[in-house]
């Protein structure tokens, strides 16, 4: 009886083992994930694969299913051929924002780098690239508008009363206080880069130049009346100013109508002042300025007055010896 019963304890051990050993057999390896595809987090837990067990792929992080089946089956200690196809996860247009542009020329696939940047008098504020990831675009980038320094000019004023700072294509106006005049342009815009252009003028103290008398004078000589008055005028616009007179006293001229009729007709006023005239006028064609001009005129006019003297008296001794000549008889 022990004998039988021993005998059964073997037998069962036996087959306890033989089953093991036949599972363990018909048991798969842990799968794998394929070409861009990875197992379920659920299939992931399981730690043994029997025979005729099933399993769920799915795609991995930033693919999406195109085709085929989720599923692979052990059979024969080994998996099945997966058939899920997957492709890469499109992001699309970048989502649009004020002022901001996008290079897409890399396209808009899962990996891909699109660069960012602002339309002209925008500046980019944040990272510069966006990323095409498994839940879109990554990035949060946004365009500003440019700003100036506030403007400022010493010795004058700007058209700006605001507390910002001008923007891109605000135009300032500069003027200058009372004694100082503008240097540079009287308007100025702020510009893309954050400049202005043209250059701030600046306001530069006006400098008086002292008064200047010209040199450029004329003379004016009034030789028709007893006292010649010689008078300076500057060519400016000012009233004339009398610089000097010069008196020519012609007193000592004697009357040519007591001369004798044939010098009056050889020799007249008229003649005389002609000449006197002619005599003043070549030697004033320059300017008048000094009394040797004046002085000059009463020596050539005693020279001609001493001259007509002269002749006269030659005449007169001549007319004489005629009238003696005739008063003697002949013999």
């Amino acid at each position: 009886m022990e004998t039988l019963l021993d005998t059964q304890r073997r037998l069962k051990s036996l087959l306890l083992m033989y089953l093991l050993v036949v599972n363990a057999a018909g048991d798969c390896p842990k799968p794998e994930g394929g070409n861009n595809t990875v197992l379920t987090n659920e299939s992931l837990l399981k730690n043994v694969f029997p025979e005729n067990i099933m399993v769920t792929l799915e795609c991995s992080s930033g693919y999406i299913k195109e085709s085929g089946s989720e599923f692979i089956t052990c059979i024969n200690d080994q998996w099945t051929e997966s058939e899920l196809i997957c492709k890469k996860k499109d992001c699309g247009q970048p989502p649009p924002k004020p002022h901001m542009k996008f290079d897409t020329s890399e396209g808009t696939l899962f990996g891909a780098l699109v660069k960012v940047t602002c339309e002209k008098g925008y500046q980019i504020s944040g990272p510069s690239y966006k990323e095409c990831y498994d839940q879109g675009w990554s990035g949060r980038a946004s365009c500003e508008i440019v700003a100036c320094d506030k403007p400022a000019i010493a010795n004058g004023n700007t058209s700006w009363d605001s507390g910002d700072d001008p923007e891109y294509n605000n135009t300032i106006r500069y003027t200058c206080h009372e004694g100082y005049t503008l240097i540079g342009s009287d308007t100025v815009v702020c510009d893309e880069t954050g400049e202005y252009s043209p250059d701030q003028p600046v306001c530069n103290e006006v400098t008086r130049a002292p008064a200047t008398t010209s040199r450029s004078q004329v003379a004016i000589t009034d030789l028709t009346t007893t006292d010649a008055k010689v008078s300076t005028f500057s060519d400016s616009s000012a009233a004339p100013t009398v610089h000097r007179t010069q008196t020519v006293t012609t007193s000592s001229i004697p009357n040519l109508s007591t001369l004798p009729k044939v010098f009056r007709g050889k020799a007249t006023s008229a003649g005389i002042l002609s000449t006197t005239s002619s005599s003043f006028q070549g030697m004033h064609d320059g300017n008048v300025n000094t009394a040797t001009d004046s002085v000059a005129a009463v020596v050539i006019g005693a020279v001609v007055l001493l001259g007509v003297i002269i002749g006269f008296f030659l005449l007169h001794k001549f007319n004489m010896r005629r009238k003696g000549s005739h008063g003697i008889s002949p013999l």
